[in-house]
């Protein structure tokens, strides 16, 4: 099976690193204005956390063994659902099929905002949504930063997956994150598909007998008791081998709004994270009033709650990519807050990946959109901008792993 690991690394060296053919490949190069020469992950010092991911990889990659669990945190580009649905796929794709679950979603058309592309969820009854970006709502929030709430005596959300999905996301078990308040709910799906269930206090998880596409749930109330039942956020999975990719995205999130998350430890340690990649920063430094000290403090509180959570795991930043304030001014914060990632990423053992670099530094916004790939506002992708960082990002993680097993003399070792 070693052999395996050295075909992958050849292969990704010539720059085919995908396992099926696609009809929809970015090159990363096709654009003089993007820095490919710094398209990379910085480390500094020991970073023990990424090399237990990189060992963990690697026995995947070797072996077929072993889930890795991501759990990818931001604001609107990420609720988008492209860029790390992108990384989600060429992860998933590594040496044939590395598929295990979609990970997390949420029912957004509640709160009246977009859902990530790749699946949809319709819902029935009455219900209330809380962001963590609404500061006058008194409200319980999780890890994913929004919640759902109905009082009616029976509601239901219904689980579709896209079509277009590049991937088979069809799962056979699903997890969810609740709380009910008053009155006690039952949570069930379709008798004739469950095969065992588990119920701990605020989380239940159903297994099915069989992978579906789609899954109606049903919450109902057991008395008349006056009583709501909030959800947090599901997770679906399909096999016990592979990644599992956890997108988490609110729109307009900076990091105190994660902070305001009461739940975040808890439900976070559920979701057992072997990598957090946090791409929170865009809406922090969307002003004039950006303070690098308060963004550094902040970030570290959040940094403390994923070490509580996830001892072990890896962490990446991402720096905010260029972007302009109000449509018409060059925003020149991208720059303070790579300086702060950095600083963070020395501070607490974590890498960076400098996505303000690479795109091409200061006012390169400018280009991208000239080549349809960032939208009007100079803050936004277009979907091809998008996949192109996702890309991007994906070359510069496993490039990073291919230097871990450079540094370990493991190609030497493999080949002789």
């Amino acid at each position: 099976m070693r052999v395996v690991l050295i075909a992958l690394l050849v292969v990704f060296q010539t720059g085919i690193i995908f396992s099926q053919n696609e009809s929809y490949l970015y090159q990363t190069n096709k654009y003089n204005f993007i820095r490919n020469d710094l398209n990379e992950l910085h480390h500094f010092g020991e970073d023990v956390y990424s090399e237990k991911f990189h060992k963990k990889l690697e026995r995947l990659i070797n072996e077929g063994d072993g889930r890795i669990n991501v759990v990818h945190i931001g604001g609107s580009h990420i609720q988008a659902g492209t860029f790390s649905g992108q990384i989600r796929t060429r992860l998933q794709q590594l040496n044939g099929e590395m598929n295990a679950g979609w990970g997390f979603m949420f029912p957004y058309p509640i709160s009246r905002t977009n859902s990530p592309f790749g699946y949809y969820i319709r819902y029935n009854g009455s219900w209330q949504s809380c962001r963590n970006v609404e500061k006058r709502k008194n409200c319980l929030l999780g890890v994913g930063g929004i919640s759902a709430t109905t009082k009616s005596h029976k509601a239901e959300l219904t689980i579709l997956l896209e079509d277009e999905n590049k991937l088979d996301y069809r799962f056979n078990k699903i997890s969810l994150f609740y709380d009910s308040e008053g009155a006690e709910y039952s949570v069930s799906v379709d008798d004739s598909l469950l095969k065992n269930s588990e119920k701990n206090d605020g989380f239940i998880e159903f297994e099915l007998n069989s992978h579906v596409d789609s899954l109606k749930i049903t919450i109902q109330k057991k008395t008349n008791v006056e009583g709501s039942f909030s959800l947090y956020g599901m997770t679906t999975e399909s096999a016990p081998n592979g990644f599992v990719y956890n997108s988490i995205g609110v729109n307009g999130a900076h990091v105190p709004a994660f902070l305001r998350c009461q739940l975040f430890e808890e439900q976070l340690a559920r979701l057992k994270p072997d990598l957090v990649i946090l791409g929170l920063g865009i809406n922090d430094a969307y002003g004039r009033r950006f303070s690098q000290k308060q963004f550094e403090g902040n970030y570290g509180e959040l940094v403390k709650k994923i070490r509580i959570a996830a001892p072990e795991t890896a962490i990446i930043f991402t720096t905010n990519n260029d972007s302009y304030l109000y449509r018409r001014y060059v925003n020149k914060n991208g720059e303070k807050v790579k300086e702060s990632m950095f600083n963070l990423a020395q501070k607490h053992k974590a890498g960076v990946w400098d996505m303000y670099s690479v795109m091409g530094g200061l006012n390169s916004i400018v280009l991208w959109e000239k080549n349809n790939l960032a939208q009007r506002d100079k803050i936004h992708f277009t979907r091809e901008g998008y996949l192109l960082l996702g890309d991007l990002f994906f070359t510069a993680l496993l490039q990073n792993f291919e230097n871990h097993l450079n540094k370990n003399n493991e190609l030497t070792e493999l080949i002789n």
